[in-house]
Formats: structure tokens, sequence, C-alpha cells
């Protein structure tokens, strides 16, 4: 076991940054691409992009959604018990499994697109056959992804996703231009095609990575020539694949089932069908695409410490100080980036969305204000959710996401149709959801592993959070500048304030000498 057992602690802050640089690197671009998308195909064409997309991404997350967690996971532990037979199983059968099931939701969605296209009341049914392709292509880069993140390299999963983001900007938005001449409904379909290109050129980059990653590869092919261990190691793959796929697939499919039934049920709270399009839009493609930018942080912290933590729970110690560290850094990072976005928010739309109306400004500044509640407790959730994975609790997480979906879908379902509420009933749904996985992951864990977080830094991170989107709040109300430069001086005094104010907090964070 000597050469997995050598950990290097600077390869986790290194897969971090790598891991936030591409972040946000794709969110740029995602957001970037939905700002000209919204001027070519209008407010009510990007509703109907995100009712497609609500659909893919449940989908996607049925073929591959436990895959690349799965496969990092079970990577990680095989290395530190020296199983290293079993890799090149995991990998094989993890291709196998998804890239047929997304075949075949693919086949099903090109059979049965017109009618899911009629049940959510618009015109996407060539935007659904181009599923067949999507699904194959992205449950390919689930695995290949999930193989490198088991070795606790995120540099391939990192320049696959900005290839991804890049090809999908450059394509998308070519595409949508070209065909939306022949109207909306093509252009959402140019769109997709745009996806499909950039997901494929993200597949061929990861596929020649991984054939002259010779170090790498030479666990593929170093499998067991015991035929039982051979079929444990699939079902092992497939027991944990299997569960997380189904703990992954509920929040996609909550908003799927909001993609289905949102829009009748915001017409009875507003005026018109096309009214309630351009709300769910206004939601869930712009105010979302701003206003995740803080989980860039979580995903990138979460995604860095999963095989990390994997490895020390697997070898049986040592893992208490790495997750003590990693939610103290988490928190530190989360609260302020995301009381920073809802501080500036006013200033923002306006800029990124020029076209929207008086109206639509004022409730996407609302819907920033509330939505930053849920990212917080979105991040925290997440959290939880790696250290359980970490210790293979697969059946809890799928239990306590299927409380959480039930609850936002509930929520969300019933509120839309009342007026107090129409649109803002997706926020209260979300907010639900996270709160309610975070409070039950947390009350698993404490069971299972012993950390803690101090009173005194959670107090003061949320203090100085409080006080950074205060002193940001009132100078962007109160100054006579550009919006432009507001922002820009509004994210200098935040951030200046925020570190002034967590000094104690960072001294902590700040690397430890060790005595030679």
């Amino acid at each position: 076991m000597g050469a997995f057992m050598k950990k290097k602690p600077t390869n986790l802050s290194v897969n971090t940054l790598v891991l936030c640089a591409s972040g946000l690197i794709c969110k740029i671009l995602g957001a970037l691409f939905r700002f000209p998308l919204a001027n070519l195909l209008g407010i009510e064409g990007v509703g109907m992009f995100q009712l497609v997309m609500s659909l893919y991404l449940f989908a996607l997350v049925v073929t591959c959604g436990g895959v690349t967690n799965s496969l990092t996971k079970l990577i990680s532990s095989a290395r530190a018990k020296n199983e290293n037979g079993k890799i090149g199983i995991f990998l094989s059968r993890a291709i196998v499994t998804s890239v047929v099931i997304g075949a075949v939701i693919g086949a099903i969605f090109l059979f049965f697109g017109k009618f899911i296209s009629a049940l959510q009341g618009v015109d996407a049914q060539s935007s659904y056959m181009l599923f067949l392709l999507l699904l194959p292509l992205g449950a390919g880069l689930a695995a290949l992804r999930g193989f490198f993140q088991g070795f606790e390299n995120m540099f391939p999963t990192a320049i696959s996703q900005v290839l991804e983001q890049v090809f999908k900007f450059v394509f998308g938005l070519l595409f949508a231009f070209l065909f939306s001449k022949y109207g909306t409904s093509k252009g959402v379909f140019g769109a997709f095609v745009g996806i499909v290109m950039s997901e494929l050129v993200a597949n061929i980059y990861l596929f020649v990575t991984f054939l002259f990653s010779s170090k790498k590869r030479k666990f593929v092919f170093a499998r067991t020539p015991n035929k039982t261990e051979n079929l444990l190691a699939r079902r092992q793959f497939d027991s944990a694949n299997f569960t997380l796929m189904l703990s992954a697939s509920v929040i996609p499919l909550a908003n799927a089932v909001d993609g289905l039934f949102i829009l009748s049920r915001l017409s009875k709270a507003v005026t018109s069908q096309a009214l309630a399009t351009e709300l769910y839009g206004l939601q869930t493609g712009i105010v979302g695409s701003v206003l995740n930018f803080p989980l860039i942080i979580s995903i990138a912290i979460t995604t860095t410490l999963l095989p990390n933590v994997s490895f020390l729970f697997s070898r049986g110690g040592g893992a208490r100080a790495v997750v003590e560290r990693g939610l103290l850094t988490l928190l530190f990072c989360i609260l302020p980036s995301t009381f920073g976005i809802t501080a500036l928010s006013k200033l923002l739309f306006p800029i990124l969305f020029p076209k929207l109306s008086t109206q639509l400004l004022r409730t996407a500044d609302l819907l920033t204000f509330y939505g930053g509640f849920s990212i917080v407790l979105t991040a925290i959730s997440q959290y939880f959710t790696m250290l359980l994975q970490a210790k293979g609790e697969f059946s809890s997480i799928l239990l306590f996401s299927t409380i959480g979906g039930v609850v936002k879908t509930v929520a969300s379902l019933v509120l839309a149709a009342l007026p107090s509420f129409n649109v803002f009933a997706l926020v209260l749904g979300n907010i639900l959801l996270s709160a309610t996985m975070s409070v039950l992951c947390l009350v698993r864990l404490k069971k299972l592993l012993a950390f803690s977080l101090k009173f005194c830094d959670l107090f003061d991170l949320l203090f100085s959070a409080f006080v950074m989107f205060l002193a940001v709040h009132f100078f962007v109300q109160s100054t006579r500048m550009p919006d432009f430069a507001s922002i820009v001086l509004g994210v200098g005094l935040g951030g200046v304030t925020y570190l002034v104010l967590t000094a104690p907090v960072i001294v902590k964070l700040l690397p430890k000498q060790k005595n030679v």
C-alpha cells in the first residue's frame, strides 16, 4: 500500500483552486451564453429553453447521475485498500451501464417528444429528438471524469468542463442565431445542437487524455482473474451507482415536475400563459444563472474532498481535521459571495439584461434576495451529502433527498397558484429542500463521525457577512456614479470589510508551518 498511502496535502488546495477556476470560467460562459440567448430568443424563448433543459437535466441524472461520484468514491477506496484490480471493472461497468441507459431514455424522448411538448404547452419536439445523442455523450463524460477524480486528479475534469462551455457558447449561439430565423422553437433547437457538439468535443479530450495517461490506464487492465471478485466489484458499483442515481434524480425530478406543471399553476396566479412563461424563465434562466455563481465554491470543495475523505475513511482515520477545515472554508467563501451578489443585484440585472422591463427587473431583484438563503443552505447540504457519500451512506442520501424533494414539489406547486406567491413559490421550495436536506444529513452525520464548528467562528462569519452586505447595499444605493463603477467599488468595499472582520478565522485557515 505504500505508493498509495503517501498523501500530498497541497493537492487539496491546488485541486480546489483548479475546480474553482474552471467553475468560474464555466459559470461566466454559461451566463454569457444566456445573455445573448435571451436577446436572440426573447424572455419567452429562454423560458422554453429552460423547460426543455429541466427535462434534459433530469434525464441526464437518471442516465449517469451517480456515475461520477460512485467512481470517485469506489476508486479512491480501492486505492486505499490496495484493491487495484477493481478499478478497471468499475470504469467499464460505469461506461457500459450509463451509455445503454442514456440510449434507451433518448429513444423514449425521440418517440414521445411531441406528447411531452403538448403537455408543457410549447413546441419543443425537435429539441427532444437530440436527447438520443446528448444522453450517451453525457454518460461518457461522467464516467471518465469520475475515473480521474478517483485518483484525485481534477485537471481533466476542469479542462473538459471549460472546453464543453466554450464550444457550447460558440456553437450554441451560432446555431440558435441561424435557426431562430425560422421561429423561436427552432432557435431553441439550434441552441441544443450546439450543446451536442460541445459534449462531443469534451468526450474526445477526456478519451485522448485517458489514452496518454499510461500510469492510470494500467489500473484499468490490472483486473483480478477471480471471477467471483469481478462479479462482486460489478455489484458493488451497481449498488452505489443506482442509489446515488436515485438520490441525484430527486432535485432534477422536482424541477422536471415544475417544468411540466408549473406554467399552468402560475397562470392561475398571473394574467396570462405568456407572463407565466416569462416569470419561469426569469427565475430559472436569468436569476438562477447569476445567483448560482457562489455554488462554484461548494462544488469545487466537495468534489476535491470526496476522494480524499473517502481515502481517509477507508484507511481508518485522520479525516476529522480535514472535515472541519473544509466546512469552515466552505462557509468562509460561500457567505460573502452570496451576500455580495444579493447586495449588487439591483445594479447587475439592468447591465446584464437591458431588455428586461422595469417590473421584471424589480421581480428579479426580489427573487435574488430571497434566493440567497437557498444558495447558502444548498452549499451546506452539498457538503454534508459529500460526507455521507464518503462514508458509503448511499441509502441515507436517497431517503433524505426524497423527503426534501417531496417538500419542495408540494410547496412549489401548491403556492405557485396563489397570487401572493406566484413565482416566489419556486424560491421557497428551494429553501425548504436545502434546509430539510441539511438538517437530516447533519443528524445522521453526528452518529457516524465526530466533527464540530466553533460557535465563535460561525458567529464571526455570519456577522461579518451581514455587515458586508449592509456596507455594499447602502453604498450602491447612495452613490451617484455609473452602475459599472459602483459595482466594482462595491465589490472592493465588501471584500475589504469582510476580510478585516474575519481576520481571526483567516488565521485558522492559513497553512500551519511544521517544525523541522
